[in-house]
């Protein structure tokens, strides 16, 4: 009993908050879109949360970008195939990486900000008297915040993008000497329209999941300075290995057990 207690606790406590988060997050989601307030403040929260994440997109995808290059390159040249590294590191960044880091930095820097910012005011009561003065939390605070991560993971995705490419070219052209018109020429040769709309659209999903995740977090945390800061914890960490989960079975289903791509 104390082994299926061991497992079972944890289990029930899973299964208990995705319930929640999926009982709370849709209509949170359609009560702010309804509501034209919501709506602005779903914008103003993106605007937001671009700004906060914008600078750690940056600098954690340009070096990624760069190391790709360099570790690409050093196998290349052995096989003597130097000619496939630009396709090869544009397209793992447009198809994995980018999406990836964007969400995975989103989730850290914006969905803590959001389940703190939700988990401040639950603590002080404010969520309470948006709901004695008739004005649903739900609608004007959650859901604005869903809205705004789903809106601005796509839009960092393509900063991420940008800054994974041109880190790999800083690192292969001016740094290990492949000509500039042999990366330029080839680096669009892995990659398709539908590669970039798919990665779009991923980042849209991670979004709207992690946002979800951590408004729920944050409205439901525990009415304590101790409660919000295990609120935030709690829902970056569920919203990271969520982000992993989604990213997984994303590409399982766009490119196949085999690797090979399904045809759009």
């Amino acid at each position: 009993m104390r082994a299926l207690a061991l497992f079972g606790r944890p289990a029930l406590a899973l299964f208990a908050g995705a319930g929640r988060v999926i009982a709370f997050a849709p209509p949170a989601a359609l009560r702010a879109l309804g509501s034209g307030h919501g709506a602005r403040a779903a914008v103003s929260q993106a605007v937001s949360i671009v700004a906060r994440c914008a600078a750690p997109v940056v600098l954690v995808c340009g070096p990624i970008g760069a190391m790709l290059a360099l570790q690409g390159l050093t196998l290349m040249r052995t096989f003597g195939v130097e000619r496939a590294l630009a396709p090869l590191c544009v397209a793992t960044i447009v198809r994995e990486l980018a999406p990836g880091f964007a969400a995975v930095v989103v989730a850290m820097q914006g969905g803590a900000g959001i389940a703190a910012e939700l988990g401040a005011m639950r603590a002080a009561d404010e969520l309470d008297a948006l709901e004695v003065m008739g004005i649903d939390p739900r609608a004007e605070v959650a859901g604005p915040r869903i809205l705004g991560a789903a809106v601005a993971a796509p839009l960092l995705n393509g900063l991420a993008m940008l800054c994974g490419v041109v880190g790999a070219w800083v690192m292969a052209v001016p740094i290990l000497g492949v000509p500039n018109t042999l990366f330029l020429g080839t680096a669009l040769d892995g990659v398709t329209a539908a590669d970039v709309w798919l990665s779009a659209a991923k980042t849209v999903l991670f979004g709207a999941a992690l946002g979800a995740v951590c408004a729920s977090a944050g409205f439901f945390a525990e009415r304590s300075a101790a409660g919000v800061g295990r609120a935030a914890n709690r829902a970056v960490v569920a919203s990271v290995i969520l982000v992993l989960v989604f990213n997984y079975l994303c590409n399982t289903a766009i490119f196949g057990l085999r690797g090979g791509a399904l045809a759009l």
